[in-house]
């Protein structure tokens, strides 16, 4: 009887065996068959929308070039009207230059020429005023006109300014000259502004002298 009972425990140990086994087998393959079903469920439902994004972006393209189709012209259009107005309208006119009249400062050098002309003046009213007063002895050494003249820069320390002087006051001639006395010389020398004492050194009237009689 325990013989019996140790293989009849035996059997049911081995079918329980294969039970567990065949289950576990049965369970295995149907995971794996779910698993790659899902994977095909998965794979046309990605594919789908592969398909259906790649048709959106086609259309969305398909309206984008349509609609710049349809503004290409306008933009064309503004383009060149812009174009057109600049190259006619006159370009703009420079701003007007602001004057602003300020004082220009006095510099040392202004100031220099300035004195200079203020002394010139004076001088030249000295001068005249001499010339008013002074007199000529024209009934010592005679009269004579421009139609007269000599050419007084041959005499030794006269020169076309001095000549001009003396003309200036009515002395043309050597004649003249040649008849200057002491008052004459002193005179002439005072209403030409000449050095003093020059007319005697350089011997004015004995080079007239000569000169006239040459």
């Amino acid at each position: 009887m325990e013989g019996l009972s140790d293989i009849f425990a035996n059997e049911m140990w081995s079918a329980y065996l294969e039970i567990s086994i065949l289950m576990l087998s049965s369970f295995l393959i149907g995971y794996l068959a779910s698993l790659q079903l899902n994977n095909g469920r998965h794979k046309k439902t990605i594919k789908k929308l592969r398909k259906e994004l790649d048709e959106r972006q086609n259309e969305a393209a398909k309206d984008i070039e349509v609609l710049y189709t349809e503004i290409e012209p306008k933009i064309i259009e503004t383009i060149e009207s812009r174009t057109r107005s600049s190259q006619q309208a006159p370009p703009p006119a420079p701003p007007a230059p602001v004057v602003v009249n300020t004082p220009t400062p006095e510099t040392t050098e202004t100031k220099q020429v300035r004195t200079q002309q203020e002394v010139a003046a004076k001088a030249s009213a000295t001068y005249q005023k001499a010339l008013e007063k002074k007199e000529l002895n024209f009934d010592n050494f005679g009269y004579a006109s421009a139609s007269d003249k000599d050419d007084l820069t041959q005499i030794s320390g006269v020169g076309p300014y001095i000549e001009q002087k003396l003309n200036e006051i009515g002395i043309y001639t050597y004649d003249q000259i040649s008849r200057f006395n002491w008052e004459d010389i002193q005179t002439v020398t005072e209403m030409i502004d000449f050095f003093p004492g020059r007319m005697e050194r350089d011997n004015w009237v004995g080079q007239a002298e000569r000169l006239k009689n040459y």
